[in-house]
C-alpha cells in the first residue's frame, strides 16, 4: 500500500524523536528509509497503528480521519471530486478501494431510499488496528462525499460497530451526523436523493485519466498482493510455528498455487515469515520485562542460543547489544 498514510501518521503523531521512534518500532522502517519508499507493507501500516494507538489511546484516528482531504487519496480522491455525480463517485470508490487500502473494500448497497457505504474487511483485525481503521475510512468518506454535496453531512447518519470510551462527546467534534453505537457493522447512511447531486469539481478529463489509471493499478494488484497481505496478517498472529502449509489450508488455496502467487509479487513464505519474526523480535525487545531468552520462545527459538544467531544475521548485533544501544 502507499506509504503516505504511514507519513501522515508519523508526522501527525511525532512531534519528538522519541515519539517517532515508539511509532517506527517494529515497522523496519526508519525516517530516512521511508521518505523514499513509496510503498510499504499492510503489516508495516498495521504495526504503526498499534504503536500509535499505545501512545494515544483509543480516539487517536478521529482527528487523523478528519485531515484526510480527497488528494490524500492520489487518483482514487481525483477520480471521486471530478466524477459527474455521487452515484459515480460511488461506484469508483466501491471499485478501487482496495487498489488504496488492501485492508479493506467498500461496499456500496443503494436502495430505494436509502444507500448504505459499509467498509468491510479483507483481513483479519485485532480491536486495536479495527476501530482505529473503521474511524479514518468512515472520516476520509465522509470528506470525499461532503466535497461533492458542497456541505456537511446533515441528514446523513453513522453507524459503528464498537461502544465508545468515556470521552464519547469527542466524537461529535468529527462526524458530521448523527452516531449509533454498538451495530452490527460500520455504515455511513444517507438518502438515495443525494445520488443524483452533480458534483461541482465534475471533470471528464481528469475523471477518466484518474480511472484510466485505477485501473492500471487494479489490474497490476488483483489478488497476488492481497494474497501477500493476508499472509503478513497470518504471520502476525500465528508467529513463527505457522508453516506454508498450514498458512495455505487457512487461506484456501493450495500449497502450490500460494507458492506461486507469492513469486508472482517477488516474495515467498520463508522470506515473509522472517520479516515477521524480526518486527516482532524488535517489538519484544524493547520492553525489557521480558527476557532475551522468553523473548526467543515466543517467536519460535527454543534455544536462545539460536536466536542470538538468527538475530545477529539480520541486524549484526546480538539481542543483548541491540537492547543495550536502545538504552544508551
Amino acid at each position: 500500500m502507499p506509504s503516505s498514510y504511514f507519513s501522515l501518521i508519523l508526522r501527525e503523531h511525532g512531534a519528538s524523536g522519541r515519539d517517532q521512534a515508539t511509532l517506527l518500532t517494529g515497522t523496519g522502517l526508519s525516517e530516512a528509509t521511508l521518505s523514499a519508499t513509496p510503498e510499504i507493507s499492510l503489516g508495516q501500516q498495521l504495526c504503526q497503528i498499534r504503536n500509535v494507538a499505545q501512545m494515544r489511546g483509543p480516539t487517536w484516528s478521529l482527528a487523523t480521519g478528519s485531515r484526510l482531504h480527497p488528494s490524500t487519496h492520489g487518483p482514487i480522491g481525483l477520480a471521486a471530486v471530478s466524477a459527474p455525480s455521487l452515484r459515480d463517485a460511488l461506484k469508483v470508490m466501491e471499485r478501487f478501494s482496495q487498489v488504496r487500502s488492501p485492508h479493506f473494500r467498500l461496499r456500496v448497497r443503494m436502495g430505494a431510499s436509502e444507500v448504505r457505504i459499509v467498509p468491510e474487511d479483507l483481513v483479519a483485525l485485532t480491536s486495536e488496528e479495527q476501530g482505529p481503521l473503521i474511524d479514518i475510512v468512515l472520516l476520509s468518506t465522509q470528506g470525499l462525499i461532503e466535497a461533492i454535496l458542497g456541505r456537511p453531512l446533515q441528514g446523513a447518519r453513522f453507524e459503528l460497530p464498537y461502544r465508545p470510551g468515556d470521552d464519547v462527546g469527542r466524537y461529535a467534534e468529527y462526524f458530521h451526523a448523527p452516531l449509533r453505537f454498538a451495530c452490527p457493522e460500520p455504515a455511513i447512511v444517507f438518502p438515495s436523493s443525494w445520488l443524483a447531486v452533480r458534483s461541482p469539481l465534475a471533470d471528464p478529463a481528469p475523471f477518466r485519466a484518474a480511472v484510466r489509471a485505477l485501473g492500471m493499478r487494479e489490474r497490476a494488484l488483483y489478488g497476488d498482493r492481497v494474497l501477500v497481505a493476508r499472509v503478513e496478517r497470518l504471520l502476525a498472529r500465528r508467529g513463527a510455528r505457522l508453516q506454508v502449509q498450514s498458512a495455505a489450508t487457512l487461506l484456501g488455496v493450495s500449497t502450490r498455487t500460494l507458492t506461486r502467487k507469492l513469486a508472482n509479487e517477488g516474495t515467498n513464505f520463508h522470506t515473509l515469515r522472517e520479516a515477521s519474526l524480526k518486527a516482532t523480535a524488535l517489538a519484544m525487545l524493547s520492553d525489557r520485562e521480558l527476557s532475551i531468552a522468553e523473548v526467543a520462545y515466543a517467536i519460535g527459538y527454543e534455544d536462545a542460543a539460536n536466536f542470538g544467531r538468527a538475530f545477529r544475521r539480520w541486524f549484526g548485533v546480538s539481542p543483548g547489544q541491540h537492547r543495550q544501544h536502545g538504552t544508551d
